[in-house]
């Protein structure tokens, strides 16, 4: 399951186009640990969706 933080990070960076570099300055941690931290969270969607695939 995708929390709301991982979802809204999601949608911010790769639906809504915010640079990576201005959402770790909000949240106070590198690029790269941002750029760590979307990629988990984009994988945890994807085993999620593929879970409920998987259950029809």
């Amino acid at each position: 399951m995708v929390d709301v933080a991982e979802a809204r990070l999601i949608a911010r960076t790769r639906l809504g186009g915010e640079p990576m570099r201005r959402l770790a300055a909000e949240r106070g941690v590198s690029v790269r640990q941002l750029y760590r931290h979307r990629s988990a969270a984009e994988q945890h969607l994807a085993a999620h969706l593929r879970r409920r695939l998987q259950d029809r």
